[in-house]
């Protein structure tokens, strides 16, 4: 489902009028972004299911995905810093979308860690309590010394310490690793049809829970939403019929992940070293389990 079809960015050449007014009400250190995408020569961006912004840092692809959802007044979890005539030069831009779903959300890598820290947090206060009913229960066991209902009712159940604690703690699930709970977190914030803007959402993750990453979005896009990424992921750049835009380029342009100029940096580096890989025994020894898997299927 496409929500957002095009984005008209400031036509600085057709307004100076209104951009020379901008800048005469600000700083020179608050002019950004005014001049930055027109530099860049990138005045539109069309959107399809899944639209990527990739560039390295200082490209511009965090201010664009700002500037969008500022524009369309989208959900956040937390404010962004952004300068003061960031807004006026918002104004000036122009949009063509369809009525946007009430949950369509906005989402940073910031939103993940925060989220990340509060279960950690989380988790060390369960730690913590659990600790103090372990001395508890050792105590009251040892000792046979129960006074009172609480310990008479632990005798009497024959509960076993482990479940003890999980009862007095209400917590059965386990705790689960950072990049489980960052998964966990989109799945939790994107679990409606909607638009969401992600800024690199995979810098949490290894490229294990990015891969995991790339095929829940790949299955948002499928199920109706839609989907506009910054990144410099390879693992989230080879979402399938993803459009790129790469915003190293002047004038920016839409190129396939894989003629991507860090992409090519990856392709060479192991290239390089392929020799290495195919000499690992443990790896060698995975390819020939694999290889024996698919005869044998056959």
């Amino acid at each position: 489902m496409i929500y957002l079809d095009k984005f008209e960015l400031v036509d600085e050449e057709a307004q100076k009028s209104q951009i020379q007014k901008i800048k005469n009400s600000h700083s020179k250190d608050e002019r950004f972004p005014i001049g930055f995408f027109y530099k860049k020569q990138l005045k539109q961006v069309d959107f399809e299911n899944i639209t990527i912004f990739y560039g390295g840092n200082g490209s511009g692809k965090s201010t664009l995905l700002n500037i969008i959802a500022e524009k369309l007044n989208l959900n956040r979890h937390a404010d962004t810093a952004l300068t003061t005539a960031f807004y006026d030069y918002c104004d000036l831009c122009k949009i063509k979308s369809k009525a946007l779903p009430p949950s369509s959300t906005m989402l940073t890598s910031e939103d993940v860690f925060k989220a990340i820290f509060h279960q950690r947090a989380k988790n060390i206060g369960i730690n913590e309590k659990k600790a103090e009913l372990e001395d508890y229960f050792d105590t009251t066991s040892n000792d046979f010394m129960f006074e009172g209902f609480e310990n008479s009712h632990l005798v009497s159940k024959k509960l076993t310490k482990l479940s003890y604690i999980e009862k007095k703690t209400e917590m059965k699930e386990r705790q689960y690793s950072n990049g489980e709970n960052a998964i966990r977190f989109f799945k939790n914030e994107m679990n409606k049809r909607a638009l969401y803007l992600l800024d690199e959402p995979e810098n949490s993750l290894s490229p294990k829970f990015q891969l995991e990453l790339k095929t829940f979005l790949e299955q948002c896009a499928t199920d109706g939403s839609q989907l506009i990424i910054a990144t410099h992921s390879p693992f989230i750049l080879a979402i399938k019929d993803a459009k790129i835009y790469s915003l190293d380029d002047t004038p920016v342009s839409v190129k396939k992940w894989f003629s991507l100029k860090n992409m090519q940096v990856y392709y060479d580096f192991f290239i390089k070293h392929k020799e290495l890989f195919e000499a690992d025994d443990d790896f060698g020894s995975k390819k020939v389990r694999v290889k024996k898997t698919t005869t044998d299927a056959t």
